[in-house]
């Protein structure tokens, strides 16, 4: 799956929080992006989805302690740690236990968005009904496999 856009040359990014007392930067070109509609991620994004860059977790470097709330998938039963900003409160970071070398970065945090591209959607089955497919992506009813 691709995820960004091949005219990209720069491949370091960064981002923060509302506040800016979390930044982080990123040393890596993203896995992936993906849209998550699952309840969780509509909650804790406060939106219809979340827009989901997974970068190699050791290319991420973070500025400041996030703070962490555990949530476990209603239908998967998955640990996730939803990392945020303890002063402002904006969503900054997911890590799946089940994937625990992969970090989930909230693109609304980054700096640039620039070149990122939606390659899929999860938990499509919990999409908004005004939502219409886009053809141009997978879609999964729960997890990616």
């Amino acid at each position: 799956m691709t995820s960004t856009d091949a005219s990209t040359t720069d491949v370091a990014r960064s981002g923060h929080c509302l506040c800016g007392s979390i930044s982080y930067r990123i040393s890596a070109q993203p896995e992936t992006v993906v849209l998550c509609h699952c309840d969780d991620c509509q909650r804790h994004s406060g939106s219809a989805f979340s827009v989901n860059v997974l970068v190699e977790r050791d290319k991420v470097e973070i500025k400041g302690t996030p703070r962490a709330y555990q949530t476990f998938g209603a239908e998967n039963g998955n640990l996730r740690d939803r990392l945020f900003c303890g002063d402002c409160g904006t969503p900054i970071f997911t890590i799946l236990h089940e994937v625990p070398d992969i970090v989930i970065v909230k693109a609304g945090t980054l700096d640039d968005r620039t070149g990122l591209k939606p390659s899929a959607e999860v938990w499509w089955r919990r999409a908004q009904d005004w939502l219409e497919p886009h053809p141009g992506r997978a879609r999964f009813d729960g997890d990616a496999r």
